[in-house]
């Protein structure tokens, strides 16, 4: 091969070896734990039909060797040292539907645009601060779930409201879906909480507290703290597992 790549270079020229595809049929990869720290020597390029790749718990600082990956439909880069995104990290993923880059030292959210399609996208204990961060995000027309678990923008809660009026699509936050909406002044945002031990269902009255908010009542009938303070989050009267946030 290499007698033949490395002849007088007319146009019977082979490929140099390291581009032809291997492995034409892996969709899935597991490389969890290898201590990778550069992905470009992985020339995943070469597995061209590559749908879901693991790469937890390495030492990747750079995302910079997913070119050409083109059928990625989830990438796995929980536990790694990356610290920020270039525009080139995601340059080919347009057809990454799920993103997990959890516990890693992300501050920006900037370089996500090429992933169009992206649903769900995990960033939980990074090292986002920032409100204004968020606003990055909008840049994901498809994004039905996301979660900011543990970054130090998430301690107060107000991402959450902001990511609901930002991101009308949105479905679920931090794992707590939202089963109600109300957009415009004076609205109201609602989010699910796991049901207590002590009961399998929503209370009687958060049952018909739902009802009367999918029929349109007034924002006055929601129960709600007294004076409260825009962006605030109050608890439903009786119940501890409806979130409710004033826009």
């Amino acid at each position: 091969i290499n007698a033949e790549y490395g002849g007088g270079g007319g146009a019977g020229r082979a490929q140099p070896p390291d581009t032809f595809p291997v492995m034409s049929r892996l969709e899935v990869l597991h490389l969890g734990y290898n201590g990778i720290s550069n992905l470009s020597l992985l020339q995943l390029y070469r597995l061209s039909n590559l749908k879901s790749l693991f790469l937890q718990g390495n030492d990747i600082v750079n995302v910079d060797g997913l070119q050409h990956s083109k059928e990625l439909r989830e990438l796995v880069l929980d536990r790694n040292k990356i610290k920020s995104l270039a525009e080139s990290s995601f340059s080919d993923q347009w057809n990454l539907l799920e993103l997990h880059i959890e516990e890693n030292r992300l501050k920006s959210l900037s370089n996500f645009h090429p992933l169009q399609k992206l649903q769900r996208l995990y960033l939980g204990m990074n090292r986002v601060q920032d409100l204004a961060e968020l606003e990055k995000l909008e840049c994901l027309p498809a994004l039905k779930e996301v979660s900011l678990t543990n970054n130090p923008v998430a301690r107060r809660l107000m991402h959450r409201p902001l990511l609901v009026f930002r991101q009308p699509n949105l479905l679920s936050i931090d794992g707590i879906p939202i089963f109600c909406r109300r957009t415009g002044q004076g609205g109201h945002v609602f989010f699910r909480l796991p049901a207590t031990e002590g009961g399998g269902g929503l209370p009687g009255i958060n049952n018909k507290l739902h009802s009367t908010l999918q029929g349109g009542a007034p924002s006055s009938q929601v129960p709600q703290q007294s004076n409260p303070v825009r962006g605030a989050a109050s608890l439903p009267i009786g119940a501890n597992q409806n979130l409710v946030w004033k826009l």
